[in-house]
């Protein structure tokens, strides 16, 4: 059995995304489960693959995962995934999996730019709630975004992430933003070769618990966010078990 879960940790990932979703792993993952996180030059160098269950690129600055990791290190993760793996980005981990990204188009933070990993046959729009209202190391851009599951809403964290768009009618459409026009995707499933790709513009890792509710931001959100928790975090498990990872027995 595949007993490691590999986060990336290095320069771009953003620290109080790398905690919730550390955290998040830790409460839902069988014990058995390793959480190994690991640099850029750990994921070119080191044999990681034959071990692990998922690769997960967390929330934080794609420009520096696509720096660091484009060719050698994107060549290896589609090989991986290829080869029976699976792949989850979340925010910036979604962005540097499609293969163009429109970000802040129009302002000073514009990145209008193809990517290697190319997961995902589209473009990554966003932020999906506007432009001019993110601001990088800060949670001014943050609101609670209104997602579906299974025939539920929830509010889940969003701060940045995007939207997909695509013309590929391979791609499977798991969660739609429900508060924004046309409804467009927040989370999709890609199969790749023998493995599975999951992409979300929103954080369903975010625990409403680790909150910083000094942050007069964060503070606001809070209440929404606490609300649907539960079923925030049984979505959690069913993404999870979506590529085969053991949980723990009880919820």
């Amino acid at each position: 059995m595949k007993n490691q879960v590999v986060v990336y940790a290095d320069k771009g990932v953003d620290g109080v995304s790398l905690k919730h979703l550390v955290h998040s792993l830790k409460q839902e993952l069988d014990p058995e489960i390793k959480i190994k996180r690991l640099d850029a030059r750990c994921v070119i160098e080191e044999n990681w693959e034959k071990d692990t269950q998922l690769f997960i690129m967390p929330g934080g600055r794609d420009v520096f995962y696509q720096s660091a990791l484009a060719g050698k290190g994107t060549d290896k993760i589609r090989s991986y995934v290829k080869e029976k793996g699976n792949y989850l980005g979340i925010c910036a981990g979604a962005y540097f999996a499609c293969a163009r990204i429109e970000f802040e188009k129009g302002t000073n933070l514009e990145i209008l730019d193809e990517r290697s990993l190319c997961f995902f046959p589209g473009i990554a729009k966003g932020p999906a709630y506007g432009v001019g209202k993110y601001t990088y190391n800060s949670s001014k851009g943050a609101c609670n975004a209104l997602i579906n599951w299974q025939n539920r809403s929830l509010h889940v964290y969003f701060n940045g992430g995007c939207f997909f768009s695509s013309e590929s009618t391979e791609i499977k459409i798991l969660s739609c933003y429900l508060d924004l026009p046309q409804k467009p995707p927040a989370i999709v499933e890609i199969d790749y070769g023998q493995g599975k790709v999951l992409l979300s513009g929103v954080h369903f890792e975010y625990l409403p618990d680790l909150l910083d509710q000094k942050d007069p931001y964060l503070s606001m959100i809070h209440p929404d966010l606490e609300k649907t928790n539960s079923f925030r975090r049984e979505m959690l498990c069913d993404l999870l078990k979506r590529v085969g990872c053991h949980l723990k027995t009880s919820v």
